[in-house]
This record gives structure tokens, sequence and C-alpha cells, in this order.
């Protein structure tokens, strides 16, 4: 059985091997966090879920006016680095953030994988479990 601590687990060791990556997690399409890497303060996580949620709302906003299809992933370059935002389950992203050095594709290579393993982890029993806990 997978618990909540699997996906933190996960996103922690995405942080802590992946170059010039600053802070990941995992959000539902409300906008609630469902898991974060250790180093994030609550609070923080909260707010980048939150701003995340909204981006994503936008993105599919706009898939659905131009008939795109389905927001798969988006990278937003800002002054002191890259928020990447990306789907790995029904109603839930993965969001990351990135120093301005950082290698885009190499990021968005690893995000892809992880959202793959944590896509296989976030089972509906798991997803309850997390949204009972907040």
């Amino acid at each position: 059985m997978t618990s909540p601590n699997d996906l933190s687990w996960l996103l922690q060791n995405f942080v802590n091997r992946t170059p010039e990556v600053s802070h990941a997690l995992a959000i539902s399409t409300d906008g609630l966090v469902l898991a974060h890497n250790h180093s994030l303060p609550r609070d923080r996580a909260d707010q980048l879920a939150a701003t995340g949620s909204g981006l994503i709302a936008l993105l599919v906003g706009a898939a659905r006016f131009f008939q795109a299809g389905s927001v798969i992933s988006n990278v937003t370059q800002m002054d002191g680095g890259f928020m990447f935002c990306m789907s790995f389950s029904d109603g839930a992203s993965l969001l990351v953030l990135a120093s301005p050095v950082c290698d885009v594709g190499q990021v968005s290579y690893e995000m892809t994988d992880l959202a793959n393993r944590m896509g296989e982890v976030l089972t509906p029993a798991v997803r309850s479990q997390l949204l009972g806990m907040l």
C-alpha cells in the first residue's frame, strides 16, 4: 500500500538529484497541496499551489478556446528562474521551481519521469487520504 509520504519522498528525491531545482510539489486542480519537498515551508507550498492552479486554469481555458486539446505542460521563465507545470494524473499536476541557469531540457525530462512514477503512486485511495489530511 502506498502512503502519502511516498509522494513527498519522490518529490524530495527529485529536488536532491536534479541540478538547479529548488522545489517541487504535487497539487490538485483546486489548488490544494497534495505533497511537497521537505525544504519548502508549508505556507509557501500553499501559495505556490494556488498560483500554479490559477496558471493551469488559464492554460486549460486557452486550450479549450483554441480547441487545442489537453494542457500537458508549461514552462514559465522569470528573471529569477523557471516554474514548470506538468499534468501527471487526472486532476493533479506537478509544479517545479528551478534557477535561471537550469538545463530546461533536463528538468523537463526528469519531470516527465517523475510524473509517470507519481501517476502510479497517486491512486484514488491515496488522493482521498491526502485531501482528508488538509
